[in-house]
């Protein structure tokens, strides 16, 4: 009798072993879709800025719809991913590890849905940023009116405002403006794609961010080319190189 408890105690513990490890490459499956999604939204916006540029509302306004749903599969990502990392350290305490999932996946659920658009799509950093862009294209230094009536956005003349954290003109390594500008995924500090290479290189491939105050760590992998704030810089130059034309003007005048 000893030997069959102990031997079903062993068979116990090596399938929570398995399915830990079945969890855990799940999770890392979920991360990888995520970080496609994040990829698939700055697409969106640098396509819905070109179609914007061309007075094409209709094509923006199905590219703001399918943004919308990829933030409710994300939202779903999200959840997935919270609740296999919660299940994984709980194996030995949980009589029924489906019965848990199924249940806490169906109060997630019901949670978000019962959210309207503005609890769903206005507080969404993603969507935010996308229709701040949009409206910056046309309405630049002008505070956007709010997406869903939740108080909408507000920025300054250099400064685009993301979840904390502060995305100036000029690359914090050279402080000159940002040229073929790169953002950490990190912690959503740009900077100019060189600069950034060259001072990480001089680090020995990885080290803590350069920006004042910032202790997250970057790497080469970590960066990606920010398209929508290449564009932003270069809209900005064009509007100060016609400030200063219009002054000299002026004096001339």
């Amino acid at each position: 009798m000893s030997q069959l408890y102990s031997q079903s105690q062993s068979g116990a513990s090596g399938s929570h072993v398995q399915l830990q490890s079945r969890l855990h490459g799940l999770r890392t499956s979920i991360q990888s879709i995520g970080d496609v999604a994040d990829d698939t939204v700055r697409a969106c916006t640098a396509a819905a800025l070109d179609l914007e540029e061309l007075g094409d509302s209709e094509r923006v306004a199905e590219i703001d719809a399918s943004l919308r749903k990829l933030i409710d599969a994300q939202y779903r990502l999200d959840l997935e991913r919270s609740l296999v990392t919660r299940l994984a350290t709980q194996l030995d305490s949980l009589d029924n590890v489906e019965a848990e999932y199924l249940s806490s996946w169906e109060q997630g659920m019901s949670e978000y849905q019962a959210l309207d658009d503005s609890g769903k799509y206005g507080r969404n950093e993603k969507y935010r940023d996308f229709r701040q862009q949009l409206w910056d294209l046309t309405h630049e230094g002008e505070p956007m009116p709010s997406l869903f009536g939740d108080g909408g956005g507000n920025e300054e003349d250099e400064d685009l405002v993301i979840a904390g954290a502060r995305i100036n003109y000029r690359c914090p390594v050279t402080t000159s403006w940002l040229v073929d500008p790169v953002t950490s995924k990190t912690c959503k500090h740009s900077f100019s794609r060189e600069a950034i290479l060259d001072y990480i290189r001089g680090h020995g491939g990885g080290c803590a961010c350069p920006v004042g105050g910032c202790s997250r760590r970057i790497r080469p992998q970590d960066l990606y080319p920010d398209k929508v704030l290449e564009r932003k810089v270069a809209r900005h130059l064009r509007q100060l190189e016609s400030e200063e034309t219009a002054a000299q003007y002026t004096v001339v005048q």
